[in-house]
């Protein structure tokens, strides 16, 4: 089985899961095509699209265009959804087109990068965006510092450290951080907690 469908197989089964990380998975994905939906978006660019799963289902309504590092991932999705555009590449890529996406968006993707790889990569993201366009992000968070703690103590006194080996393996966002950062930029940003650790936040003018 290759990559792409040992993912897809993943998220839909969520075998092992017992951090609840793909817990409301298709729920968010479809609370972020809502947002899209919502937006009047036209034209979508799809940060880390693994095997396409957002976008899929609105690109026949919209221009969608998906990014990813991953070869395989990409030709998991091509099989699936034949309206959308992929090109390999990655956060860290400054964007080949400039203001052209009503929506860029990234799902499940954005924990792989450090504090200063998501700082270039929101930079890069707003270098596609129209003047009116907006980020969605939808990945696993905690408020701050304070709660990160939080969950390590308590993992701990449970002798789960293999489960916080998971966590502290990744990069959660420090949602206190991205919003000063953000705000530093010059825009505006909103957040929802969906369950767990996932987390939907907004970045916008």
């Amino acid at each position: 089985m290759d990559k792409a469908s040992r993912f897809d197989r993943m998220v839909k089964e969520k075998k092992n899961d017992e951090l609840g990380l793909f817990e409301k998975y298709e729920e968010t994905l479809a609370e972020i095509r809502k947002r899209i939906i919502k937006y009047k978006a036209k034209t979508v660019v799809d940060m880390g699209c693994g095997t396409g799963n957002l976008c899929g289902e609105l690109s026949k309504e919209i221009e969608a265009l998906g990014i990813d590092k991953s070869l395989e991932m990409l030709e998991g999705a091509k099989r699936k959804y034949k309206h959308i555009k992929f090109k390999i590449g990655s956060f860290s890529d400054k964007p080949f087109i400039g203001k052209w996406a009503g929506v860029v968006v990234t799902t499940y993707a954005f924990h792989g990068l450090n504090s200063e790889e998501k700082k270039e990569a929101i930079k890069n993201m707003i270098g596609y965006l129209k003047d009116d366009g907006r980020i969605i992000i939808g990945d696993y968070m905690f408020k701050n510092k304070a709660e990160k703690e939080e969950c390590r103590n308590k993992l701990l006194s449970k002798k789960r450290q293999d489960l916080w080996e998971v966590i502290d393996g990744r990069y959660y966002t420090d949602l206190e951080e991205l919003k000063d950062y953000v705000k530093s930029l010059g825009f505006k940003i909103i957040s929802e907690h969906i369950v767990n650790f996932t987390w939907i936040v907004e970045i916008y003018k």
